[in-house]
């Protein structure tokens, strides 16, 4: 079981996001994995008393070992309140296609209905021409369908007049746009809902995904072994690491391997909660419900029929 390694192309209707669509396609593949969104999507489908949802949400976060407290639970169900808010918002994704999940939901949470706004010729004008009523049909058309198709964004309606040297001209019409002092947005912020970091970094998150997924599936294997599976060290897979032999010069490999590995697994948990809590990508310390990996798994193949049966 692995996550698609081809991410959806680029579109003209779709240049706001460009470089959000490939994480909105991240995202619903942590949305899958996350134990609270999978009871969001229960309780939203078999609906419960009030009593009875609470119980379930805080059975989710149980450790028989270490009983929650008063202000835990308070912040579990708290937490849970903005999960179904993202179910609400995102919807099923269990056996949902992404490209059919975005043309429905994902569009409208992270994109742009509109085309790229781009330099467009209104009309051209020889030399000693008069004004004819032609050019107001062109203005029309201007504001009526090309800046409409755009979503009305600003814009500069200037006179260029040619030939004159192009880096001349290019110079005044950098001073028109910067006396406009429109701010030039970044890509997360172009999108109705901004991701949760500026600097956006897809192969951690893959990473974090194939850990998850071969948890899911060997769940008793060690975590360096896993982390081998999951590709969390480029140095470490370098290393040539017995996997099924004893090897004396391979112990501190694994030792140093179970710790990095043992933290991209928490981190990838934090991930998929904060993502369920529609906060994505982010790390940030929640606390985390049971993650019953077999569960995991078997809602896991109902999207991916093809995986590997699960190693016991």
């Amino acid at each position: 079981m692995k996550t698609a390694a081809n991410l959806p192309n680029r579109t003209s209707k779709e240049w706001s996001t460009t470089g959000i669509k490939k994480y909105a396609l991240l995202l619903l593949e942590f949305l899958r994995i996350s134990p609270s969104y999978a009871l969001a999507h229960r309780l939203r489908n078999q609906p419960v008393s009030a009593g009875k949802r609470r119980q379930l949400v805080l059975d989710l976060y149980k450790d028989e070992s270490k009983p929650l407290t008063t202000v835990q639970e308070q912040e579990i169900l708290d937490g849970f309140n903005k999960v179904l808010k993202t179910y609400d918002e995102f919807g099923d994704v269990t056996t949902i296609d992404f490209d059919d999940w975005w043309i429905n939901r994902g569009i409208h949470i992270f994109g742009s209905p509109y085309d790229k706004p781009v330099p467009i010729k209104i009309a051209s004008v020889s030399k000693n021409e008069a004004y004819e009523p032609l050019f107001e049909k062109a203005l029309q058309n201007y504001f009526n369908v090309k800046l409409a198709n755009q979503g009305q964004p600003p814009a500069l309606i200037v006179g260029i007049p040619l030939g004159l040297p192009k880096r001349v001209l290019m110079q005044r019409i950098s001073k028109l746009i910067d006396a406009e002092k429109v701010p030039v947005q970044n890509l997360a912020k172009r999108a109705t809902k901004p991701l949760a970091v500026q600097r956006l970094r897809p192969e951690p998150l893959f990473i974090m995904l194939r850990l998850l997924m071969a948890k899911a599936q060997h769940e008793d294997w060690p975590l360096w072994k896993l982390g081998l599976r999951a590709k969390v060290s480029k140095k470490f897979s370098q290393l040539g690491i017995e996997v099924n032999k004893k090897r004396l010069q391979d112990s501190g490999a694994k030792v140093n391997l179970n710790i990095l590995t043992s933290r991209y697994l928490l981190k990838a948990k934090l991930v998929a909660e904060n993502s369920a809590r529609g906060d994505f990508p982010s790390s940030n310390k929640v606390l985390l419900p049971q993650y019953d990996f077999e569960d995991i798994y078997q809602r896991l193949t109902i999207k991916y029929n093809n995986a590997k049966p699960r190693s016991r």
